[in-house]
């Protein structure tokens, strides 16, 4: 615990576990609608319904995080979710959860997830020296590829039981999160900002537009999210025309996260040793490359090595990205700017699947992934560029550190 200190380990902990819990629902959600009566866009509405609160919940959740205390967000938010959990629980151990009550619970649950993130970011922020900064961003990444792997496989286990298990262990997990939560010292927050909400919103969004680095960052995260999004569509689309598909798809689904544990170890010392545009720039290149080779190799060992190098990548990029940013926004600014990238970065990744799926019906698998190999080569060139020709990024320092005030009983 060296170096991080006890309130990052904290929030590192009550957030790793809910997000165990949450990556358990994301895969019993659609299950649990898809059994009421069998219909597959039952099961698609409800996964829609998660990535609309994400998105809707994401500019607004950047604002309230700069205006309120981090400490008392997380807390709530956390709450909210034990809450919604606890019911859902309830109605499935009652029989069959009616659709809607299953599609307002998704769209619930991807707001908390969206009130969460700049919370989490901020409190890093103030809790976290400036010079660990990129260890603890890394560790988030981490918990997030853990999260990947060992939410599903739980998920699944508790589904062969009852779905209304799964409800209950996330309730649990985010209840976790609220007892950690609530040993927090004050996350602090910014001065209070006579904007209106709209307005305010929108600041973040400026902010990275005036950046060329960041708005560089945020394109890049656009289309390498849209790319991955539609990449599992991709890997169940070939697996169907091998002999064992459906252990070929497990298999390269864990390699994902695979390489995202391992790109999150790798993340510090790249944060740490290259320039920012560099560091995204090389990573994207990479994903560019193996990209190429999963689309012209068809081995799937190889295959499957290639998505887990292409999967090492992100957290790279993530990492970097993300150290940069607190860097160079102000205080008062830093969960509408957080906000304000990752909202880019959301906004048109839920069309990955569906784009993927039509372009490998009209042209095949094979020019579907050379296409976006190209257009990640593309976006690596573009970042070389920003490179040579933007500004050095310049790191911003508040006239004194937000205080940390213990709150007690």
């Amino acid at each position: 615990m060296t170096g991080l200190g006890r309130p990052f380990w904290l929030l590192y902990t009550g957030e790793s576990t809910s997000a165990v819990g949450t990556a358990a629902s994301l895969i019993a959600l659609p299950v649990v609608a898809l059994h009421i009566n069998g219909d597959a866009r039952q099961a698609g509405l409800v996964g829609t319904a998660l990535s609309v609160g994400i998105v809707a919940a994401r500019l607004p959740a950047g604002v309230i995080a700069d205006r309120f205390d981090r400490r008392v967000l997380l807390l709530v938010s956390n709450l909210v979710g034990t809450l919604l959990l606890t019911a859902l629980a309830l109605l499935q151990a009652r029989g069959a959860v009616p659709l809607p009550v299953l599609i307002t619970t998704a769209l619930l649950l991807g707001a908390v997830g969206s009130t969460l993130a700049p919370a989490e970011s901020v409190a890093v922020r103030s809790f976290v020296p400036h010079e660990q900064l990129p260890r603890a961003l890394a560790l988030v990444q981490t918990r997030s590829a853990v999260a990947m792997v060992a939410g599903p496989l739980a998920g699944g286990a508790l589904l062969a039981v009852d779905a209304g298990w799964v409800f209950l262990v996330d309730a649990a997990t985010f209840l976790t999160a609220v007892i950690c939560m609530a040993l927090l010292p004050s996350g602090g927050r910014a001065a209070g900002s006579s904007q209106a909400p709209l307005r305010a919103a929108f600041e973040g969004l400026r902010f990275v537009w005036k950046s060329p680095f960041l708005r560089y960052a945020a394109v890049n995260a656009t289309i390498v999210n849209l790319v991955f999004n539609g990449l599992l569509t991709v890997v169940i689309a070939a697996a169907g025309t091998t002999r064992h598909g459906s252990i070929d798809v497990g298999v390269q689904t864990a390699a994902l996260g695979a390489g995202g544990l391992v790109g999150s170890l790798l993340a510090v010392p790249a944060a740490r040793r290259l320039p920012p545009a560099q560091g995204v720039a090389s990573a994207t290149a990479l994903i560019a490359l193996a990209l190429f080779g999963f689309a012209t190799l068809h081995d799937v060992w190889a295959a499957t090595l290639l998505l887990a190098l292409a999967a090492s990548a992100g957290p790279v990029i993530t990492v970097v990205v993300a150290t940069a940013q607190i860097s160079v926004t102000p205080g008062d600014l830093q969960g509408r700017v957080h906000s304000g990238i990752t909202f880019l970065a959301q906004a048109v990744s839920p069309l990955g699947p569906t784009l993927a799926g039509f372009s490998s019906h009209a042209l095949g698998l094979t020019p579907t992934v050379m296409s976006a190999s190209v257009l990640v080569g593309v976006l690596a060139v573009v970042g070389a560029v920003v490179i040579r020709h933007s500004t050095a990024l310049t790191a911003h320092r508040d006239p004194a550190p937000e205080p940390l005030e213990v709150h007690r009983g």
